[in-house]
């Protein structure tokens, strides 16, 4: 959970500063790759641990969506759940949802191997080795309050109008 959390807070950091549209699209993007790959790895471990006669591809077969390759399809799945002219702009934020996932993944380092972002060209596995996998539980309060600030200086300015999202002003 609270790797999660600190997806969330590092896609909401960024969205807050850039003062970007889309903020929501981004965040299903920083999300995504541990929902789709991790999400059914647990659940079907569990499901084999429990005794369930379970094809080995059904329960380590999901680790390609959280890869490069993997959740470059995921998000051209994901953006066609979008109305046809929202698509573009969708799978953009997607899959920079996605890479900023990685890029937030690839600081930590693991027991074992790293993630193998050329698969299926190379095998070769990479990460930063900066801090732990379970850091993020001492690092997520700090992001999470890092991001209610900058959403904070973001805020209207009492005496200014916001000014919608696309409008002529905001583009």
């Amino acid at each position: 959970m609270a790797d999660l959390v600190t997806h969330i807070a590092t896609a909401l950091i960024v969205k807050a500063v850039t003062r970007a549209p889309h903020t929501g699209v981004l965040v299903l993007g920083v999300v995504l790759p541990d929902l789709a790959a991790r999400g059914p790895t647990v659940v079907f471990s569990r499901l084999s641990l429990w005794g369930a006669s379970l094809p080995d591809w059904m329960v380590h077969g999901f680790g390609v969506l959280h890869m490069p390759l993997g959740f470059l399809a995921l998000t051209l799945l994901v953006s066609l759940a979008f109305v046809p002219e929202d698509r573009g702009r969708a799978w953009g934020q997607l899959l920079a949802g996605c890479a900023l996932h990685l890029g937030v993944d690839l600081l930590q380092f693991h027991v074992g191997v790293g993630y193998p972002l050329l698969y299926p060209f190379s095998t070769w596995h990479y990460e930063l080795g900066w801090m732990g996998t379970e850091d993020s539980v001492t690092v997520a309060p700090w992001l999470f309050a890092a991001s209610a600030a900058a959403w904070w200086w973001r805020r209207p300015q009492k005496g200014t109008a916001a000014v919608a999202s696309g409008s002529a002003e905001g583009s």
